[in-house]
């Protein structure tokens, strides 16, 4: 095992605030007791070496997981070095920058020398309660007829690739009341800017809403009402690459090299049509040439927009789409110029693997959760993945972000790129209980995307994208009972908000999530043994006997005489002795 396999210090040490740091180690077992040795550099004899011990949240068939909050000496970190100490089976041994050591030496430690003012984690004070509700405007809701499309289709059609249904800005402020009930309290949107197709994802002007949709004043009216709500609302931002008609790129089809815009893509032959090989393309998709952000006259053009739609509308923050094909540095400006305007402000990146480099190069705030959702779908739809498995890969997933990281994760189970939830789920309704279960209880904001909650079904694009049924909405659903009582336990229980998390795979198919805040301690158990099982039997398994037990579907007390099914779950309170692990 390499020293970087312990810890890495580009990876497991992250600034929390100007006097706070955490850390985070894999130690193989026996783990034993593990504490962190640290002192400043410059001034070891003024406050000397102190120590803290670690905290263990989770252990694999062959490794302890350890993190700590270190808080400086001084009101700043600066000049620090650090070791850590293995005490197991009566042995002694260190960890530092040159590996495992025998014997305690300064030389080797590992160091952080300095808490830059925007180095820190950003996390705006109002992120920590919010249950996301993605919307795709053309089919959510038609409040404004006279704006439709020509040609647009009755509502409630079979969805494709270039139709139209009529769905508007004015739909969505029609439905507020629909999604304060919900208890949703933060949106985003899909592209709204014009563009040629239904998903505007393919911009030919960023200054200007889509006439589909409505217009700037409708947008300003759509954030102003949620605001009044404590909605706060995310933008879609497009800007790794444009639509083959924006003006900017038909100028270089027109004029070739003469045109002043042909450094502003990656254009490798001239004259250029309409093809997948002339230019760079996002996904090799022709009809969206990708926009060369290392131009300073893009990245200008891109802080146009951005302040621009600030300053106009008072969004809250925007969505990066496709941004691990972004440059990274780009984002990094991108993200200061969004901060200058807002402090506040809020970046999500879409990303579909391992979003801590992007987190690193501090360009976006969080990301969409794709990774996380990809191990859950695999837990309920992968008959060969094994509970040590899931829990191995669970516990490596959160161990490389610290807990202020975890706390804004965009946790989503379905979105427009993504067959519909229930759809992936068979239409199995337990199973998707049991998803939504784990989307809440582990660290992060999870994410509704529009009409999961009544059911609604359908493969990938275009078979996501389907109406919001709001004729059926109206009768009795199941599901929108369950996510209803999840989001308003997100929103009220502040360990679900910023608790630490803590995992057990409990033997015999018994899993456990655990949120710890203070002396609170809140537990989902799951029953993944195959078998039903009696729940007081569960918790004397776990040592939750004696404590408040509930079902997060119905709300329902459970008594300890009942039976847990196989795929079922529970929510264990107020249980509070000591360290969970």
């Amino acid at each position: 095992m390499t020293i970087y396999e312990w810890h890495d210090p580009a990876y497991d040490a992250t600034l929390l605030s100007e006097g706070e740091l955490e850390l985070r180690l894999k130690v193989p077992k026996p783990s034993g007791r593990v504490s962190l040795l640290f002192w400043n550099k410059y001034r070891t004899e003024q406050y000397g070496i102190q120590r803290k011990t670690m905290i263990k949240w989770a252990e694999s068939e062959q490794y302890g997981y350890y993190r700590i909050v270190l808080t400086g000496v001084e009101s700043r970190i600066r000049y620090l070095q650090y070791t850590f100490e293995i005490e197991r089976e009566g042995d002694k041994a260190w960890v530092n920058a040159e590996g495992l050591k025998s014997e305690l030496a300064a030389k080797g430690s590992f160091s952080f020398s300095y808490a830059g003012d925007r180095d820190a984690v950003h996390a705006p004070e109002w992120i920590y309660d919010r249950v996301w509700y993605q919307i795709f405007p053309e089919r959510f809701y038609n409040g404004d007829p006279s704006n439709d499309p020509q040609g647009a289709e009755a509502w409630g059609g079979a969805p494709t690739r270039d139709n139209y249904m009529g769905g508007d800005l004015q739909g969505i402020l029609q439905k507020l009341d629909y999604l304060s009930d919900l208890g949703i309290n933060a949106i985003y949107l899909n592209p709204i800017f014009a563009a040629s197709s239904n998903h505007k994802y393919d911009t030919v002007n960023y200054l200007e809403v889509d006439p589909q949709f409505g217009t700037k004043e409708d947008l300003r009216k759509l954030v102003e009402a949620c605001h009044r709500r404590d909605i706060k609302i995310v933008l879609d931002l497009v800007i790794n690459h444009c639509g083959y008609y924006h003006p900017f790129f038909q100028d270089v089809v027109q004029n070739g090299e003469q045109s002043r815009y042909k450094d502003w893509f990656y254009i490798h032959e001239y004259p250029i049509a309409l093809s997948d090989e002339q230019y760079d393309s996002v996904g090799y998709y022709r009809w969206m040439p990708k926009l060369r952000t290392s131009n300073p006259q893009v990245r200008e053009y891109v802080y146009e927009i951005v302040s621009f739609w600030q300053k106009e509308t008072g969004i809250d923050g925007w969505r990066i789409d496709v941004a691990d094909e972004v440059e990274f540095s780009f984002l990094r400006e991108l993200n200061a110029k969004v901060k200058e305007l807002d402090p506040n402000a809020f970046i999500i990146a879409e990303i579909w693997t391992d979003a801590k480099r992007l987190l690193l190069h501090g360009g976006v705030n969080t990301a969409m959760n794709y990774e996380l959702r990809t191990l859950l779908l695999d837990l309920a739809t992968d008959s060969t993945l094994t509970l040590d498995a899931f829990h191995d890969r669970l516990i490596g997933f959160l161990h490389r972000y610290s807990m202020k990281e975890l706390h804004q994760m965009f946790n989503l189970l379905g979105s427009h790129d993504t067959e519909r939830i229930l759809t992936r789920l068979g239409e199995d309704h337990n199973q998707l209980a049991l998803l939504v279960a784990f989307q809440f209880a582990l660290p992060g904001n999870p994410v509704v995307y529009y009409g999961d909650e009544v059911g609604m079904t359908g493969e990938n694009d275009p078979g996501c994208r389907g109406c919001m049924p709001w004729e059926e909405q109206a009768a009795a659903n199941d599901l929108t009972d369950l996510f209803k009582k999840w989001i308003q336990r997100k929103k009220a229980d502040p360990v679900l908000q910023q608790g630490d998390v803590y995992l057990e795979n409990g033997g015999d198919g018994m899993y456990i999530v655990k949120r710890v805040q203070d002396s609170k301690v809140w537990s989902l158990v799951v029953n993944l043994s195959g078998k039903s099982r009696e729940v007081g039997e569960l918790l004397r398994m776990s040592g939750l006997q004696g404590r408040t037990v509930t079902d997060p579907w119905s709300g329902a007390g459970v008594p300890a005489t009942d039976r847990l099914e196989s795929g079922r779950c529970l929510i264990v309170q107020n249980y509070s002795e000591g360290a969970p692990i």
